[in-house]
């Protein structure tokens, strides 16, 4: 096992499922979430340098950073492989699909689905000037949204330990949101939570521009930025679909459901605004 990707979770008979941490997050930052999963899946866990036990000094450079997961995955990368990204990861996991496109190294064996994670869309972004940041500034930022707990931030050894990786990830996302719009053929979910003010709305129809094939949305009812952390099990549900399709799905992405009605409605992602988004189910 690589520093870089870490199998946290072995099958030999189940799907690859590659997972790219949020901002500031490591290998260990789903443990829960690929500990609890119901289906069989293989699981790989993305350990960026400077993260968590690395040694390494954390990349600051998107293609910098694209590249080393590229030479990581080349060793264990399966065909029919899932990518899954919540947040920054999101936005990295198209990023890295992005330049295998161009890649002949991974021709017979690129991933056939893609879940995007409580993420903005890469142009959405409003990053800019955050890697640099004062300490107290970051700081509360950081807390804002959840990224790290009180006790962290209270913490001078812990802070001096996680604030580079973070300064780091910014600006990553920076390059990120410049990078122009690649449009990719590929099966995508989107995983909103219904209170999570880090994907406003639009966060859907943005997505759709990356992407030739509608994407379907999934919408976490009162569920907050970090849901993964917390919201396992709807999670689950939405990834053991997966287990049971080997690529592609129907034609209806986007089922939302009328409560006063018996027959679900298909949508346009274009068309939903939050409040339609909490009306969509989340299926299975």
């Amino acid at each position: 096992m690589s520093a870089v990707l870490w199998n946290v979770r072995s099958s030999s008979t189940g799907r690859q499922l590659i997972m790219f941490p949020f901002l500031g997050g490591f290998g260990a930052s789903y443990n829960r979430l690929a500990h609890e999963l119901t289906g069989d899946w293989d699981v790989w866990t993305v350990n960026p340098p400077g993260h968590g036990p690395s040694t390494e000094p954390p990349i600051r450079r998107l293609a910098e950073m694209v590249g080393c997961y590229l030479e990581n995955l080349r060793a264990v990368l399966r065909p029919d492989a899932v990518f899954f990204g919540h947040s920054m990861g999101g936005v990295i996991a198209y990023q890295v699909l992005t330049a295998m496109t161009g890649d002949a190294a991974f021709r017979e064996r690129r991933p056939t689905d893609l879940v995007v994670s409580a993420a903005r869309a890469p142009r959405q972004l409003q990053v800019a000037g955050t890697a640099n940041l004062p300490e107290r500034a970051l700081l509360r930022h950081l807390l804002g949204f959840g990224a790290i707990p009180e006790e962290v931030a209270a913490d001078r050894s812990l802070i001096e330990m996680f604030l580079p990786a973070f300064r780091a990830d910014y600006q990553v996302l920076t390059e990120a949101q410049r990078q122009p719009v690649v449009r990719l053929d590929i099966p995508t979910r989107l995983i909103l939570g219904e209170r999570d003010p880090q994907t406003p709305e639009g966060t859907a129809a943005a997505w759709q521009d990356y992407f030739d094939t509608p994407i379907r949305v999934h919408v976490l009812p009162d569920a907050e930025h970090m849901f993964v952390l917390t919201d396992v099990e709807p999670v689950d549900r939405i990834l053991s679909d997966l287990t049971r399709v080997t690529a592609g799905y129907p034609a209806a992405e986007h089922i939302a459901v009328n409560r006063n009605a018996l027959s679900p409605t298909t949508l346009s992602p274009k068309t939903l605004s939050r409040n339609a988004w909490s009306q969509v189910a989340v299926r299975p």
